[in-house]
């Protein structure tokens, strides 16, 4: 496994793990995505592999330190040195959404409102204001009653009679917005024993620092956060230039399918097909000045 790693970091774009293990330096592409892992620094279960329990670098938290959405201070994670690097999906998308909600806006609010702005600007008279309020606290009282058990019709027949309707008026309230997630599937076949080792860890070490662990053994009831990942656009080594920013992200979910449309394995029981799904979602919300910062 030494000579593995030894191979990927004299590529130029460093790392542990990769898939392919040329993935930095392909000809045709030279694009990849680029995953770094932040543990928590109370954590103390290692990944099984030795090879990728890789010291710690850099103090204090990962977490983004430009002007964040996070309100609270989240405990600390140190990154650790290696990453995993994996080839530039097919399709790769990125979403915003905005929650807006529609709100009633009763008669004698829109009235009032109306009323608070004429008598500013010395339009009305406060006379036409005092009867102005009276009609509307008589709509207002005859809405109420009509709503009272066995008064439901009421105000239905009234408008029959008259042949005309109240509109209930509504206005499209901003509530706020929602993190956005990122969604990854890679469908991984190996070419030699080597890249099926790596592969094997690559599905491990994800599945590992997307779990918590137990604090001060199996016995205890507090648990210790999962990693965070830092995820990268790249292209042979520098951040690619095109491509939205990440910030720091939970990794949600994790599904693994071994073998394609039918289970195969290789002599060394290495399945011929790994298909792994990830599922991430950003600690902060992304605003406008975020995205002007390119995320």
């Amino acid at each position: 496994m030494a000579n593995a790693n030894a191979k990927i970091n004299n590529s130029g774009y460093g790392g542990d793990l990769a898939y392919p293990e040329d993935v930095g330096n392909m000809d045709r592409t030279g694009h990849y995505v680029q995953f770094f892992i932040n543990v928590q620094e109370s954590a103390q279960v290692e990944f099984a592999a030795g090879d990728f329990n890789a010291t710690p670098t850099g103090g204090g938290s990962t977490v983004q330190s430009e002007p964040s959405t996070l309100g609270t201070k989240r405990a600390a994670t140190k990154r650790l040195a290696g990453s995993i690097q994996l080839y530039m999906p097919n399709q790769l998308s990125v979403g915003h959404t905005a929650t807006y909600q529609e709100e009633e806006i009763g008669a004698a609010i829109t009235g009032a409102q109306n009323i608070g702005n004429k008598l500013a600007t010395g339009n009305w008279s406060l006379w036409g204001a005092v009867k102005s309020i009276g009609r509307g606290v008589a709509n207002a009282t005859t809405s109420a009653v009509s709503s009272l058990p066995g008064q439901t019709g009421a105000r239905a027949a009234a408008d029959i009679a008259r042949g005309q309707i109240t509109n209930n008026r509504t206005e499209m309230k901003f509530e706020g917005i929602d993190r956005r997630s990122f969604s990854f599937s890679f469908k991984m076949t190996p070419k030699s024993r080597q890249e099926s080792e790596n592969i094997k860890n690559i599905v491990n070490l994800f599945r590992f620092h997307a779990m918590p662990e137990f604090l001060g053994g199996r016995g205890s009831r507090t648990m210790i956060a999962p990693s965070t990942f830092d995820i990268k656009y790249m292209h042979k080594g520098g951040e690619h230039t095109f491509m939205n920013k990440i910030s720091t992200c939970l990794l949600e979910s994790v599904t693994v399918n071994y073998g394609g449309d039918r289970t195969q394995f290789f002599d060394n029981n290495a399945p011929v097909v790994t298909e792994i799904s990830l599922t991430f979602k950003e600690l902060e919300l992304i605003t406008k000045e975020r995205i002007a910062e390119g995320y």
